[in-house]
């Protein structure tokens, strides 16, 4: 609500300081940054809008900046906006009525136009009331509008873009306490997001959560301005959190022009922590880089490892009668697996378009690959193939690889290495086609960890399989073929098949899949499974 008389200054600094991780003389000797820290309220006002004061009047005491608060709007057209480098929504609140009028609102919208910075903090996305044309600009500003959160708790968030000067201090995973707000839509596609929330890590209701894609940091060039949002802020302790405070303090010196990022952009998802990093090629995270469409069914699977030709699974239409019939559909917060999404996979799959992406890992490199999964009651199509994974072509190779559950849930893998033109004329399996078998079924609908591994080399090579532990249930040699050629890598079908799609797909979920294009040593292998079924409470001792 606007306060008339509320106390209103400057604070103006002439020392210029070093410290906290940002050096900048070149644009400061010029002249200090000009901050305008709003605090204009109509609705919930947070205890913690004194702290976040506070925060950004340290900033300016430790770098030299002038900041001015006030909660005062008519300072929006009292003031001369141009003489400021960042306006500073700082977590006020506009859910029961607006917080600025219609001129106020003007001259804030004319400030970005011109060139201006804006950084809103918190509950700056949860101006509602503001009204007409300039409701939809303002929540463009922000880049969306915060609509409902459960309760404060600890959680993880996942630091996607660490080139930013916001985030280039952060570790690739940070965990917080604070106020975990979901929002009217996901704004992936029309910011740069820097930093996602783990789903998976907080409890809340399904309406409480956004199907595994949770923005939850960005910024972004808005209507001829700068603009930067984070929805965290909401408790008193953050604002003393060095990490955050060096966020805000990377903002406003984006925000103010005084420092820009790389020109050339990283990929927005990097992997996310896993122990082992090297040779990491594939990484499909059911809690993120999951879009849904249709009563969360998936249209896409972001792979998580940045920066390679296999980056994102789709659906497919193709050979199916039924339009969006082959789409998975998305599990939120299962509690056999710690609260992590799966996918649901009955006979549908996704589709990765780069056909020679998976094709090196056959022809000398070799391969380890990793799956969190399920299996429910197999309906039987072609005998005892029931792929949750495989990239096999057919027509004129007899090549690839592939995991699949025959008709009573063992599970086995295999790596086709050499040309069809034996295809018709010795058994389906052979010395150059063998398959990898574990005896025992899975359990239906207990999750697992399957893992599968594959020799490097260019002569003849072990294959292994595992089954929540490092000792292989089953190993078969297997001849290289340097020439090998395989399809698209499909997931929970076992090729890029689109005469029968579908036909040749295993029923059970997939909360995460990975694929080394080396293979991984013993020891190598016991980190992850030791970091996959922890994460996962997959219990390996039965």
């Amino acid at each position: 609500m606007n306060t008339p008389g509320r106390t209103f200054f400057p604070l103006v600094v002439a020392v210029l300081s070093l410290a906290g991780g940002f050096s900048f003389l070149q644009a400061q000797e010029q002249k200090p940054i000009r901050v305008l820290s709003f605090q204009g309220n109509n609705g919930y006002e947070h205890a913690s809008m004194p702290d976040a004061k506070a925060l950004i009047e340290r900033l300016g005491q430790k770098n030299g900046w002038e900041i001015v608060s006030t909660e005062d709007a008519s300072k929006l057209t009292e003031l001369d906006l141009s003489t400021f480098d960042t306006v500073v929504f700082n977590n006020n609140c506009g859910n029961k009525g607006p917080v600025m009028k219609p001129a106020e609102q003007e001259a804030l919208r004319q400030y970005i136009q011109n060139g201006g910075g804006f950084l809103g903090v918190h509950t700056a996305a949860a101006l509602w009331k503001e009204g007409g044309s300039f409701q939809t600009w303002y929540e463009g500003l922000v880049g969306a509008r915060q609509v409902r959160h459960p309760k404060v708790q600890r959680a993880r968030l996942v630091v996607e873009d660490r080139t930013h000067p916001s985030t280039r201090h952060l570790p690739e995973e940070w965990f917080v306490t604070d106020e975990w707000h979901i929002f009217d839509s996901n704004p992936r596609e029309k910011v740069n997001v820097l930093i996602s929330l783990d789903e998976s890590s907080y409890q809340g209701k399904a309406n409480q959560k956004m199907g595994g894609d949770h923005p939850f940091v960005w910024y972004q060039e808005y209507d001829g301005g700068r603009s930067f949002f984070t929805s965290l802020g909401h408790t008193t302790e953050i604002y003393s959190n060095p990490d955050f405070e060096q966020l805000i303090e990377g903002a406003i010196l984006w925000t103010s022009g005084s420092v820009g990022v790389p020109e050339a952009q990283p990929e927005k998802r990097l992997s996310t922590n896993l122990p082992v990093a090297d040779g990491l090629f594939l990484d499909l995270d059911a809690n993120v880089g999951v879009e849904v469409e249709d009563d969360r069914r998936v249209r896409a699977w972001h792979n998580q490892v940045a920066g390679n030709a296999a980056d994102v699974f789709v659906k497919r239409d193709e050979g199916r009668k039924v339009a969006g019939s082959g789409r998975p559909a998305l599990k939120l917060n299962v509690g056999g697996i710690g609260g992590n999404n799966t996918l649901v996979f009955e006979e549908q799959e996704l589709l990765n378009h780069d056909e020679d992406a998976f094709d090196h890992m056959l022809t000398g490199s070799g391969y380890t690959w990793f799956s969190v999964m399920c299996a429910y009651r197999q309906h039987v199509g072609k005998k005892d193939v029931n792929s949750f994974f495989g990239n096999l072509k057919n027509s004129s190779n007899y090549e690839g690889f592939w995991g699949n559950l025959t008709d009573d849930n063992r599970v086995w893998m295999g790596s086709r290495c050499w040309p069809a033109a034996v295809k018709g004329r010795q058994p389906l399996w052979n010395e150059k086609n063998p398959q990898v078998i574990c005896s025992t079924p899975l359990q239906e609908n207990k999750y697992y960890l399957v893992m599968g591994r594959m020799g490097a080399g260019q002569e003849v090579v072990n294959l292994e399989l595992f089954v929540n532990s490092s000792e292989p249930v089953d190993r078969k040699p297997v001849p290289v073929n340097p020439e090998a050629n395989p399809s698209k890598m499909a997931i929970g079908q076992e090729r890029d098949a689109i005469n029968h799609p579908g036909k040749e797909s295993f029923h059970g979920e997939i909360a995460r899949f990975l694929i080394y294009d080396r293979p991984l040593s013993d020891a190598e292998l016991d980190t992850m499974i030791g970091h996959l079924t922890a994460k996962y409470m997959i219990k390996t001792s039965e």
